[in-house]
């Protein structure tokens, strides 16, 4: 499992460094333009697309066929997927508060409620948008499954459309801390197990070529 993971992170290291230039510049959209919430939503997207493209260059490469030779489970092979999604999403999800936090404090709005939601918003979309496109990519591969990328994308772009309409009409002080907030991101998080689990079932059913 470490040597998946390690050969992820080298991979992402050798071929993804145009993402970090993309993650720098939203991230200072973000600092500038903090009232529009697609701004600091598209990092999340960005980092859930880097597993997706390892996964098209295995195939690319053979190398999910390969690995089948080796003592490694299919199981094991999702999970190094998934934990790298963390990884990177946990990176940029404490990126994106941070900068978010600081703007606050420098513009002198920090505002607690304010910053919990935005905590919370960021979670579960994060999360559900992470969960979305993997399973399609096991079950039917990354060429077939690319159509998910536009339910990602459209998760993304309708959250961030509600949460900009909630924060400018300032219902966010009107939800409910405790319940609705983390009945959410509990949700989230199941969505995110559950997409997991039908990547194992459909990996493992599925025929390599």
């Amino acid at each position: 499992m470490k040597g998946l993971i390690l050969k992820d992170l080298y991979m992402t290291r050798k071929y993804f460094r145009n993402y970090l230039f993309i993650l720098i510049l939203f991230l200072g959209l973000s600092f500038s333009d903090g009232d529009n919430l697609f701004m600091i939503f598209y990092p999340g997207l960005i980092a859930t697309m880097i597993p997706v493209n390892l996964l098209a260059y295995d195939e690319r490469s053979h190398w999910d066929i390969y690995c089948g030779t080796l003592p490694v489970s299919r199981d094991m092979v999702v999970a190094a997927k998934y934990l790298l999604e963390l990884l990177l999403l946990g990176a940029v999800y404490g990126l994106t508060l941070g900068v978010q936090a600081l703007r606050m404090t420098l513009n002198q709005e920090f505002d607690w409620q304010n910053f919990l939601v935005l905590m919370s918003l960021l979670w579960m979309v994060y999360l559900i948008a992470g969960s979305v496109s993997l399973p399609f990519m096991f079950k039917l591969g990354v060429e077939k499954g690319r159509m998910a990328y536009y339910v990602m994308i459209g998760i993304i772009c309708g959250g961030a459309a509600i949460s900009g309409y909630a924060f400018s009409n300032g219902l966010q002080a009107d939800i409910p801390f405790g319940a609705v907030l983390v009945i959410g991101c509990l949700i989230a998080a199941a969505v995110f197990a559950g997409s997991w689990y039908l990547s194992i079932l459909f990996y493992r059913k599925r025929e390599l070529h």
